[in-house]
């Protein structure tokens, strides 16, 4: 044991980098207020560090959604065809999310999360600079501009995203009642930094990138923009890396957590577990479906789209129905009387526990998924074909999704400091992660069913003669004005403070923590493979949602999508009560 290093004050030691703390009762009331040695900031008890946690996310989604949000534009403007610019698009995102378990990997066994984000986040600057120099006018960068933020840049995001809410987390002291209920709302304020960043990215910077502006040339928008986006980016990993001293660390591990889990699944694979068997081959079905789903976005023109895209889904439902139904009930790896208990750095019944977290994560992700996709992918379109001249300015169908970002940035403060302690005053012990994100899709439901009812009113409308500037060529805009898809935006992004931060929490907070690492990269992980499993639904409803609305049905699509967000709703509500009946019984 030594002494704290410089910043640290209260009878605090450190055991290598792991700050140790003595009993709650050798605390004065001062000294429970600075955990980390900084003094908590405002009534949410937040360590001063995890400002500097928060403001490096936001620059990451900044940067990151100024190059998704003009991929596709600056690709066609270099070019590409509308399909390989919106494939490549597609791929850029899945590669962020399957790089994650590298991360993951890195951060546990080599570098520890800190030095995983600062290198990582490295790495995303360096492929923002290559970006920003290959949307340089004069310069042939379309090349260029891909090795950045085709490589580097999901490396770099994926380094980031697989391990800071966790970083975050980890700054709190949860043996101090106060402090702990603090760790669950920093999930809160994790997911509002997110869309603060998103936000300042759609609510201009996209537009500036395609069209200039500030005084910069509409051919040097793309430079611009890439540019402030790597600057943004460098400043963030430079402060992380700063506050150095002041971070409460965990220990790099001996094994992957990972390979841990897999010797242990292994082992009752070896004595005829067939639930063991079935999560091994649930896994690689789960990896082939990202990989064939990157494959299907990048050859968009390819005459096996379609086969791809199919084999993508059916890898993706099968994998899910495997994993799902071999972690239900983890007996099988719990209740053996042969084997060892300790397999590699995780015991057993560590193992365990955090399979049996697995579909509670994976029904929770695909049931708000349904409803979230429905805006991801139908709303813009909607809006294209509405009056989209608001106050004398013709907006993109795009613009409209800061509206969603608005609505996380303005209704977390609100839901944490008045909904949330009222709705807890009313209903003590209830309002748990259950409670919460089943309010959190009653939103997204409201959300899909107010696009629905502007959809009818839009179709019903007079069509105008001017041309929309953001539908397929040729496709007319209607006499209803888009403004009034800023509804349906704002109530998605109200569902999804009271879902994606729930899951978030609920991930580390039941996950040992030797695994919390590897419970973030799940979760991205869920969410790359939902993304192949709903581009088979969208393609599936293309009859109902073609080029111009006016010819088709939008509204079954979103009914679709409440009726299967139902359905995985009831599943993951049946996981939750069977995972926490699991906690009781443990218990006692």
């Amino acid at each position: 044991m030594k002494q704290l290093r410089r910043g640290f004050s209260g009878p605090y030691t450190t055991d290598g980098d792991v700050i140790k703390k003595p009993s709650v009762g050798a605390l004065t009331d001062a000294e429970e207020g600075n955990i980390t040695g900084i003094k908590d900031l405002g009534s949410a008890g937040m360590p001063a560090v995890c400002f500097i946690i928060l403001m490096v996310e936001l620059c990451e989604r900044l940067a990151f959604y100024t190059f998704t949000g003009t991929q596709q534009s600056f690709l066609e403007h270099s070019g590409y065809s509308l399909a390989q610019s919106g494939g490549l698009t597609a791929a850029m995102s899945t590669l962020c999310m399957a790089w994650a378990l590298f991360a993951g990997w890195v951060a546990d066994v080599a570098l520890g999360r800190f030095l995983t984000i600062v290198v990582l986040g490295g790495f995303y600057v360096f492929g923002s600079l290559i970006a920003t120099y290959g949307a340089l006018p004069g310069v042939a960068g379309a090349n260029i501009y891909l090795v950045g933020v085709m490589i580097f840049v999901p490396m770099g995001t994926a380094g980031i995203k697989a391990n800071i809410s966790n970083f975050g987390a980890d700054q709190y002291d949860v043996t101090i009642p106060s402090q702990k209920a603090a760790q669950e709302k920093f999930f809160n304020w994790f997911y509002l930094s997110i869309n603060l960043g998103s936000a300042v990215a759609y609510g201009y910077l996209t537009t500036m990138g395609s069209n200039g502006g500030l005084g910069v040339p509409k051919e040097y928008g793309y430079f611009a923009v890439y540019g402030f986006a790597s600057v943004c980016m460098l400043g963030a990993i430079a402060a992380f890396a700063c506050g150095r001293p002041h971070y409460r660390m965990q220990p790099v591990k001996s094994e992957s957590a990972m390979g841990a889990i897999f010797k242990h699944v292994a082992a009752s694979a070896s004595r005829g577990s067939q639930q063991a068997v079935a999560l091994c081959v649930g896994g690689a079905l789960l990896t082939m479906s990202i990989g064939l789903s990157v494959s299907e976005a990048v050859l968009s023109e390819s005459p096996y789209k379609q086969q791809l895209t199919v084999a993508a889904f059916a890898c993706a439902i099968l994998g899910v129905a495997s994993v799902v139904g071999a972690t239900a009930d983890m007996t099988w790896m719990c209740n053996t009387s042969s084997g060892r208990e300790q397999v590699g750095s995780i015991s057993r019944a560590d193992a365990a526990r955090f399979l049996r977290l697995l579909p509670t994560l994976i029904l929770g992700s695909l049931a708000f998924n349904a409803l979230y996709n429905s805006m991801q992918y139908w709303y813009q379109q909607q809006a294209c074909q509405m009056n989209l001249v608001v106050a004398g300015y013709e907006f993109a169908g795009s613009f409209f999704m800061i509206a969603d970002c608005v609505g996380i940035v303005i209704a977390t403060p609100i839901a944490l400091n008045y909904v949330n302690p009222a709705l807890e005053r009313r209903m003590p012990c209830k309002f748990g992660h259950g409670s919460k994100f089943g309010f959190g899709m009653l939103w997204a439901v409201f959300s899909v069913m107010m696009a629905v009812k502007l959809e009818t009113f839009r179709r019903e409308a007079p069509i105008l003669e001017k041309i929309s500037n953001c539908a397929p060529p040729g496709v007319h805009m209607s006499d209803v004005s888009a403004a009034w898809m800023f509804v349906p935006f704002l109530l998605m992004g109200i569902g999804e403070i009271y879902t994606q931060p729930v899951l978030m929490h609920f991930a580390y907070a039941n996950s040992p923590e030797s695994l919390r690492t590897l419970a973030a990269v799940m979760s991205l992980l869920i969410g790359a493979v939902s993304n192949a499993l709903f581009t088979v639904l969208i393609s599936a409803l293309g009859s109902y949602v073609p080029d111009d609305l006016n010819n088709g049905h939008l509204e079954y699509g979103y009914y679709a999508n409440i009726m299967i967000g139902a359905l995985l709703f009831c599943g993951f509500l049946t996981s939750l009560n069977r995972y926490e009946r699991g906690l009781i019984h443990e218990s006692t």
